[in-house]
């Protein structure tokens, strides 16, 4: 018999922690990875950069590894714990907060970056990332920017997403779409440890999140970085 775990993306990380630790070689490579792509598609680099969604702070660190001063948050407390304990010990200056992305704790126009790295998407409802670019709009200067990492949703569910795929440890299968609130849900089974649990995923494409962005006052570019892999860029109006 297994176990169900219901709705949640728990199981996920606790099995691939590989994947979100700075100091694996995965982690490294993600790291060099992200540099790269900020390098390619950021109109300038340097001042000061808030990380959204920073989990165990990779993503802050590629930042960082550019020349921004760099404060990461998350809702998380314990990946924030553990994104502090990571950078001190790699000698890293970067600052982690708990902090939701709806409701930020910090002096309107104090950044010149903010970011959302490393598809944080899919765990955003439209209206939580609506409240979200809204908050950081007030947060960035003039002429901020605003960078955002994720992939096109609609494009993976035509393409391939309803497919079995093996994603080790697990087995995952496509349960269902829902247009009403726009989510996928899959069900992921690890038949080695004997559990199962789903995953509700919020779905995107490069259209809404362009929408989203202009309506809060933003100039936009979007970036195809690969089939799925979609990186939008937002410069807060200078004459607002």
């Amino acid at each position: 018999m297994f176990r169900n775990l219901g709705v949640t993306f728990e199981p996920t990380y606790e099995e691939k922690l590989w994947l979100y630790d700075p100091r694996s070689e995965t982690g490294r490579k993600r790291l060099e990875r992200m540099k790269e792509l900020l390098r390619d598609v950021l109109p300038r680099l340097g001042g000061k950069a808030l990380d959204v969604g920073c989990g165990m702070g990779i993503s802050t660190l590629a930042l960082e590894g550019l020349g921004f001063e760099v404060v990461g948050i998350d809702t998380q407390e314990e990946l924030v714990k553990k994104a502090k304990e990571i950078a001190r010990e790699l000698g890293h200056k970067a600052e982690f907060n708990v902090m939701d992305a709806r409701n930020l704790d910090f002096p309107d126009e104090s950044f010149d970056l903010v970011a959302f790295l490393g598809n944080p998407l899919p765990h955003m409802s439209v209206y939580d990332f609506d409240s979200a670019v809204g908050e950081a709009f007030c947060v960035l200067k003039r002429g901020g920017v605003l960078v955002i990492e994720y992939a096109d949703w609609v494009r993976l569910l035509h393409e391939n997403y309803r497919e079995v795929l093996v994603e080790e440890p697990f087995t995952s299968f496509h349960v269902g779409l829902d247009t009403l609130t726009g989510t996928v849900d899959r069900l992921f089974v690890n038949f080695e440890k004997g559990y199962l649990f789903r995953t509700r995923i919020n779905v995107w494409a490069p259209w809404i999140v362009e929408f989203v962005l202009r309506k809060a006052g933003f100039d936009v570019k979007t970036h195809y970085r690969g089939t799925f892999s979609v990186v939008t860029v937002g410069t807060k109006r200078e004459n607002i």
